[in-house]
């Protein structure tokens, strides 16, 4: 059984999301009950979208990757951990026997939990399965058991689950993006954790009044406000402090503003194909079980359209470089590197918590990853030797040591790295808390409708 899902998983992760992406969308609007023309279409439109929105993130990740990489090499750190960024990371993931089996695994739970009443979201993002295939394989590196990284990895699909049912309200009040969760483990991890933070941001007085939120700043810029000019100012002063050259300044800058432009039209081509499944969800469960909300669940690589989220993302690059700096007394030995063409996956989900405040997102981001930074150091040991045994890996030459910022500095992936340091009993009882404290916490305080109301001010 073990190997037929194992070989299951790894079809589907090798045929890649364009692929299944409209396989998926289809069938699921023929069991909604949508005639096959009108399914067919909305899968296609929703794989097209998605093709534009990794081309264009694909642009920002280039860009973003360039400066990284030059702040890095510009402050002469001699931290002797190097980030290997996710794409290392989910090729190691997905490598291992928890890897392997984590797609299949994680349908079923999400299935299971569907017909329970437990979740309100459909994941139909399994390819970033690969977070919790990277928190189940860190288990399995400390225990020596892949069962105990099984057992680590399913919670946190389960838990995933339940956060983007907990963000849902708020998410879909902020972006307007209805019928649409977000269980990617990664943004909604740092959500989690910004949460706090930013409630006591609401409390302080200066912070709770600071409003730099994209519309404002539009009205106090006039046109230097819009959108593509806020892109084109950042990416030219983000080159300019990254040494660059003229034209290296002046390509930065056009990139930077062209996916200021782009990313939120390919969004509206993925809402105009999610628009008609949405639809029929909702009519399928009013009909199928009355009362009951239905959500489809997407990478949060949707989100990034927004201007306070690339612009917030654009600033933690020499955020999370003088972060890296400051916190070495503290014992930090990692080195940003390839990660750092991931911050607008930072803030996606925590720009909401404040409104679309810029600084305010900025200043969450870089607590989250001030903290997960401390523990990047810590996992690298687990790290290194799942890069060691994984063989060809396409990682930063030089270096020993290994982490990954990304994933590493998911609050998920530390404390599971600690549960599982403890009695196999021990690990499996805090888990099970974790987990029944969590669903509580997406019944009794969603985000937007209890804690985090935002005005209608959405972008």
């Amino acid at each position: 059984m073990e190997s037929i899902l194992s070989v299951i998983g790894e079809f589907i992760n090798n045929l890649g999301s364009t692929i299944v992406m409209p396989i998926i969308i289809t069938v699921l609007g023929l069991i909604l009950g949508m005639k096959f023309s009108k399914a067919l279409r909305s899968g296609l439109t929703i794989a097209v979208a998605f093709v534009g929105i990794f081309l264009t993130v694909g642009l920002l990740g280039e860009n973003m990757g360039v400066l990284g990489t030059a702040f890095a090499e510009r402050t002469g750190t001699g931290l002797d951990i190097i980030d290997i960024g996710w794409p290392a990371a989910a090729a190691i993931a997905f490598g291992t026997p928890v890897g392997n089996l984590i797609i299949p695994i994680g349908i079923v739970l999400n299935l299971v939990l569907l017909l329970l009443g437990l979740t309100k979201t459909l994941d139909i993002d399994v390819w970033n399965y690969w977070h919790q295939a990277f928190i189940g394989s860190v288990v399995a590196y400390i225990t020596g058991s892949v069962g105990l990284g099984l057992i680590a990895a399913a919670v946190n699909v389960i838990m995933a689950l339940f956060l983007a049912d907990w963000s849902q309200p708020l998410i879909e009040k902020y972006f307007k993006l209805p019928g649409v969760s977000f269980p990617h483990l990664q943004s909604a991890g740092y959500m989690l954790l910004a949460a706090p933070f930013a409630a006591l941001f609401r409390k302080i007085p200066f912070l709770a009044k600071m409003n730099l939120d994209p519309d404002t700043i539009r009205k106090r810029l006039g046109i230097l406000g819009e959108p593509i000019f806020l892109g084109l100012i950042i990416g030219v002063l983000l080159a300019a402090f990254a040494g660059q050259d003229v034209q290296g300044i002046l390509t930065t800058g056009i990139n930077i503003a062209a996916v200021m432009v782009l990313i939120p039209r390919m969004v509206s081509l993925l809402v105009e194909g999610l628009s008609p499944i949405a639809t029929a969800a909702s009519q399928f469960m009013s009909k199928k079980f009355p009362g009951r909300e239905f959500f489809i669940g997407l990478d949060s690589a949707v989100l990034i359209g927004s201007p306070s989220v690339i612009a917030s993302g654009l600033l933690m690059i020499p955020v999370e470089i003088g972060l890296a700096l400051l916190l070495v007394p503290l014992g930090n030995r990692t080195l940003p590197f390839i990660d750092l063409a991931d911050g607008v996956f930072v803030t996606a989900m925590i720009a909401p918590l404040v409104a679309g405040d810029v600084l305010l997102t900025t200043l969450l981001g870089g607590i989250v990853m001030g903290i997960g930074m401390i523990f990047t150091t810590i996992l690298s040991p687990a790290v290194t030797a799942m890069v060691e045994a994984a063989g060809s890996v396409d990682i930063p030459a030089g270096y020993a040591n290994y982490t990954v910022l990304s994933d590493g500095a998911i609050p998920h992936s530390y404390i599971f790295y600690y549960i599982f340091q403890s009695p196999v009993a021990i690990a499996l009882i805090i888990s099970a808390v974790l987990l029944v404290g969590q669903y509580f916490l997406t019944k009794k305080y969603p985000m937007g409708e209890k804690i985090f109301k935002i005005e209608e001010k959405a972008e």
